[in-house]
């Protein structure tokens, strides 16, 4: 039935069900109980990071591996003579690296890491901040206005890497030829 609660699935991350879900669909917690529910999804949204990281870094090493290989192996098979047909055999190497390069271009595995990278380090930092204010304030002291801050700093986290995320697309568009006036 379609009304039925959703269930996670093995293959689903914590951050992926929300703050809410998180903290047991209870939505009047005491506000040390709230601050560490929103602190177990700043680490939700950290292991979510890590997965996208690892997700990008694998191809994007990958090209850069391969793409430096058969860059040198065209141009030692260019630079040796006694190979018959060196520009037969380099050509294919060369367009091969053409085709990486316009991969890495077309899928920017490596910006996407390397965003992830500085997202897992700010969420870190969020989490820390977050850590130190629950460890050093008692709970009489604790201030909704904080939990307020940390939740609007991971969401500008959140918004920022949206964004960029969306700008590394749009630099792949081929550029719209401009409407001429009639």
């Amino acid at each position: 039935m379609w009304l039925r609660r959703r269930t996670s699935s093995p293959t689903e991350l914590a951050s992926e069900r929300g703050y809410l879900e998180l903290v047991g669909r209870q939505p009047d917690l005491p506000l040390r109980d709230a601050l560490l529910g929103f602190r177990d999804l700043v680490s939700a949204d950290i292991e979510w990071i890590d997965s996208r990281k690892k997700r990008f870094k694998r191809p994007a090493s990958q090209v850069r591996v391969a793409t430096l290989a058969l860059t040198g192996l065209s141009t030692i098979v260019l630079g040796i003579p006694e190979i018959p047909a060196r520009a037969s055999i380099a050509l294919p190497l060369v367009a091969a690296v053409t085709l990486l390069a316009g991969l890495e271009t077309f899928f920017t595995w490596r910006s996407r890491w390397l965003l992830m990278e500085e997202t897992q380090y700010r969420m870190n930092r969020l989490r820390d901040d977050m850590d130190y204010y629950l460890v050093t304030t008692p709970a009489a002291d604790l201030r909704r206005d904080r939990l307020d801050g940390f939740y609007a700093e991971q969401q500008d986290l959140w918004a920022e890497v949206s964004r960029r995320w969306v700008e590394f697309r749009k630099h792949d568009r081929a550029p719209q030829p401009e409407a001429r006036p009639s």
